[in-house]
């Protein structure tokens, strides 16, 4: 390309980039709820000598009190000796507890308040992001300065967006008491989320937007509510094709967070940067559906605002987009994560031309992400029939042991997605692979220990969607009545361990296990040895 045909594509992509996002300016975002925080200025400093003379300076309309670790008293302000006990901290702006020593105990203190500042030589709260109203430092004086200019204006109702919705029945955390997912808690943050038994809790006092829960979760059944994915979708697309209407190429969409818009003024303009609150916030389903909208490559950039544990979560999940797309025959660095600003020399489209596809967003996770991935394949010209993914990957098979298998049907009951089904008159037990997230809780779920779990991607939709059959037998006929009502497995597995059970040592006793509910119990109402050892109710003998 010539200098001056590139000053033209620079200056066409320059004019294309403008129209991308006049696009999308001022474009609505569907509300979400309101969590709102309530502080009366109760502020609790927490340190040693350093923090004293801290606590001194807090005015109104801050009431400042402080937690000394260790050190003598100063006057000032109103002191609680730590005295070598255990502290733990608990709540959010607004509904602080901090409990010392031991519960039910002589030394155990309650202490509540809106606001802490730990001054300490090691921060009480650990996590990633800490709650609101909660400040740490070391002693450095600006640095302590700024803080309390900043604890001055925290007093009052403050409201955020609730930044997240959650969809129990999809949920693949646990079911039964088989753990199953856990994806959102060991990525959260800011430790917001918990498990409750078969569901996940999320405190939204806690929650602050990271969204990486979102991103990570398999079903959808936990999902970013500001922006919901059908508003982040139809942000990209709108970009995407009216970059493309006024005549601009190689298009790279740029994703950055909030907080690191100021590392990435300076644009290429072949580049459509979207802003969001959270890096994490925008996930799998939206990525491969840019590239599928006409997408050069999509770039996550990081320029230090990511968390840790998101940081983590989501080069996992780039590292599934590569599988997936290597596996298809397009560049694997069509979607990257990247940790420095140079956007010239990672900015840069390395994806085929291929037709935009032409389904809209949407806010069902994998139905879209189905989409995305079913348009790539259909424009690859690739002949590959799946592709190995790395295990935990959303998409995959199941096999199941036919010997070991008896038709128990636990599996089914278990499965939050769908995926495993018995038959409806006759013993068999049919896999949807398209719906299974490799959640293992049916393997977990086995008593027989007869599934095992192999991820893969399917790439044909229309194989993806057939049905297929696992396992099917004969229905095992009542030896009384003929009813049919389970397998033959099942019941030789049953009469095989209850071989030296002392109740089932005669042959009608033995019998009994080979009838239907109803033969069973007029048996062994009938069978005098059956009352005695406590197998039937006693009969009556009064009328």
């Amino acid at each position: 390309m010539t200098t001056t045909e590139q000053m033209l594509e620079h200056r066409r992509n320059k004019q294309a980039q403008a129209a991308a996002l006049s696009a999308v300016e001022g474009l609505a975002v569907t509300p979400t709820g309101i969590v709102q925080y309530s502080s009366r200025g109760r502020l609790l400093v927490i340190g040693s000598a350093a923090a004293q003379q801290v606590a001194a300076m807090v005015e109104p309309p801050l009431h400042a009190q402080l937690l000394l670790l260790e050190g003598a008293e100063e006057p000032g302000v109103p002191v609680i000796h730590a005295g070598g006990r255990a502290i733990r901290i608990s709540g959010h702006l607004g509904a602080f507890r901090i409990e010392l020593g031991d519960a039910g105990k002589p030394n155990h203190q309650l202490v509540e308040v809106d606001l802490v500042l730990d001054l300490g030589d090691r921060p009480l709260i650990q996590r990633d992001i800490p709650p609101p109203g909660y400040w740490s430092a070391n002693n450095d004086p600006l640095e302590v300065e700024d803080l309390l200019a900043e604890l001055q204006e925290m007093t009052g109702t403050f409201e955020k967006p609730r930044f997240f919705n959650y969809d129990p029945d999809i949920c693949a955390h646990s079911r039964a008491g088989r753990e199953g997912c856990s994806r959102c808690l060991e990525s959260c943050p800011a430790e917001a989320i918990v498990s409750i038994g078969d569901q996940v809790q999320v405190d939204p006092n806690l929650c602050q937007g990271g969204g990486i829960c979102a991103t990570v979760c398999p079903t959808g059944a936990m999902r970013y509510a500001y922006p919901g994915p059908e508003d982040s979708g139809m942000r990209l697309r709108l970009m995407l094709m009216h970059y493309r209407m006024a005549g601009g190429t190689n298009p790279v969409v740029l994703l950055v967070a909030e907080a690191d818009v100021s590392a990435f003024q300076q644009l290429p303009p072949n580049v459509l940067m979207i802003v969001v609150e959270e890096l994490g916030s925008i996930g799998i389903e939206n990525w491969l559906s840019a590239l599928a909208w006409g997408a050069g490559a999509v770039v996550l950039a990081d320029n230090g605002s990511v968390p840790g544990r998101v940081r983590t979560a989501l080069a996992a999940q780039v590292r599934l987009a590569e599988e997936l797309l290597g596996g298809m025959g397009y560049p694997e660095r069509a979607i990257r994560l990247l940790t420095s600003p140079d956007l010239e020399a990672e900015c840069r489209a390395v994806m085929p031309s291929i037709e935009p596809a032409a389904y809209g967003a949407m806010d069902q996770k994998r139905t879209m992400l189905l989409f995305a991935l079913d348009h790539l394949f259909d424009q690859s010209g690739s002949e590959i029939a799946s592709i190995g993914l790395p295990d935990g990957s959303p998409f995959g098979q199941i096999d199941v042991d036919r010997d070991a298998c008896t038709l128990c049907m636990g599996c089914t009951s278990v499965c939050p997605a769908k995926a495993l089904e018995a038959g409806n008159d006759a013993p068999r037990l049919v896999f949807h692979e398209s719906n299974c997230v490799q959640c293992g809780l049916c393997e977990k779920s086995c008593p027989e220990n007869a599934i095992s779990l192999h991820a893969r991607f399917i790439t044909d939709p229309g194989r993806r969607r057939i049905p297929r059959l696992l396992v099917e037998e004969e229905p095992f006929l009542c030896v009384s009545c003929g009813k049919p009502y389970a397998t033959r497995s099942m019941i030789d597995n049953m009469l095989e361990k209850l071989s030296g059970h002392y109740m089932f040592q005669s042959e009608r006793a033995r019998r009994r296990l080979q009838m239907c509910e109803d033969c069973r119990v007029v048996d062994a109402v009938q069978d005098p040895d059956a009352i005695e050892t406590g197998l039937a109710p006693p009969r009556n003998t009064n009328s």
